[in-house]
């Protein structure tokens, strides 16, 4: 049991040597307090190509008193270079975490602030268009009512125009049965009349005949 322990716990720790150097040779953070240089090759003496700020995240590839780092320039290029090993660790700087972290705060802020102004304004906006719809609702509602008052006097309209028509067509009928009427009752009347004369005549003429006759007889 000893001797397992034994072989085991340095089985442990390389395997945390090799995954802590695993990571190492992923990425670093620049972690000196000032900006630092980057040159074309691991020496002091040769030229600087350029200068990394604290808390600046690198791609390491290769490494040993100097290191060759990849990083990203200021337009976006990616281009390597030289820094000295001990300006790296495997973490930001506390200097450029607060920073960093102060700026994000600040870039929150801003953004929660823009949101509570877009969502005062939306607000608004939906109590405006609320005022609006209730206002378009009771305009419906009026246009509605207002059509169906429309419609069913269009159609007693309709109804009283075919019932006028139709009184005006019995009154036309009326009229013209009356005329017949008067017509026919004054051809009656003609003719009784004429009956009347003509039987007061012939009744007039026979009565002259008879005295005629009466006075004929006495004179023989």
């Amino acid at each position: 049991m000893n001797m397992r322990r034994a072989l085991i716990v340095p089985a442990v720790l390389l395997i945390m040597v090799w995954t802590a150097q695993a990571s190492w040779g992923g990425k670093a953070f620049i972690i000196d307090s000032k900006d630092v240089p980057i040159r074309s090759a691991p020496s002091t003496n040769k030229k600087v190509i350029g200068s990394l700020p604290p808390g600046t995240a690198v791609e390491i590839l290769k490494e040993s008193e100097w290191t060759l780092v990849r990083f990203t320039s200021p337009s976006g290029d990616k281009r390597d270079g030289w820094v000295p090993t001990r300006t790296l660790g495997t973490r930001p700087p506390d200097d450029a975490l607060i920073k960093d972290m102060q700026a994000e705060t600040s870039t929150l802020k801003d953004k929660l602030n823009s949101t509570e102004k877009e969502k005062t304004d939306l607000s608004a906006r939906e109590k405006d268009l609320t005022d609006k719809l209730a206002k378009l609702s009771a305009s419906f509602e009026a246009l509605k009512s207002g059509s169906a008052n429309y419609v069913k006097l269009k159609e007693e309209c309709d109804s009283t125009k075919v019932l006028l028509t139709e009184a005006q067509e019995q009154i036309r009928t009326l009229t013209q049965e009356n005329e017949n009427l008067k017509l026919s009752q004054m051809i009656r009347w003609f003719g009784a009349g004429a009956l009347v004369l003509f039987a007061g005549w012939f009744i007039g003429w026979i009565s002259g005949r008879r005295r005629n006759k009466r006075q004929s007889s006495y004179f023989f």
